[in-house]
């Protein structure tokens, strides 16, 4: 029986390219909406985290980096993570806190290099 989870889990592991890492929200299991893999295409790879407040309507207010953990130094790329990371939404709720916070792993992957054209 092991034998057949253990490759279940790697599979599952491999396509996970960021997640929802701690917080209240998760805590409270509050659902993400909006779809999203926590990926980004950019020159610069590395991974970005984030922390996320969260209103009761499933707005993201504020995104803060959170510089333990994060591998990219670049502006410009801190910039696009963020920017995606407001565009998430989240389950709406009044018996939520005013506001939920949620660390964030963004995953940058590199940019495909464009074929030449004849």
């Amino acid at each position: 029986m092991k034998f057949l989870i253990l490759p279940f889990l790697f599979y599952f592991s491999a396509i996970s390219y960021g997640q929802l890492v701690s917080g209240r929200l998760i805590e409270d299991e509050r659902k993400l909406i909006s779809k999203s893999d926590f990926t980004i295409q950019d020159q610069n790879q590395g991974v970005l985290l984030y922390e996320l407040g969260v209103n009761r309507l499933g707005a993201v207010t504020s995104v803060r980096l959170i510089n333990e953990g994060t591998t990219i130094t670049s502006t410009p790329t801190r910039v696009k993570a963020k920017n995606y990371l407001m565009t998430l939404k989240f389950q709406e709720g009044t018996y939520y806190p005013e506001f939920h916070h949620v660390v964030v792993k963004i995953t940058t992957r590199p940019t495909a290099p464009e074929s030449p054209k004849n």
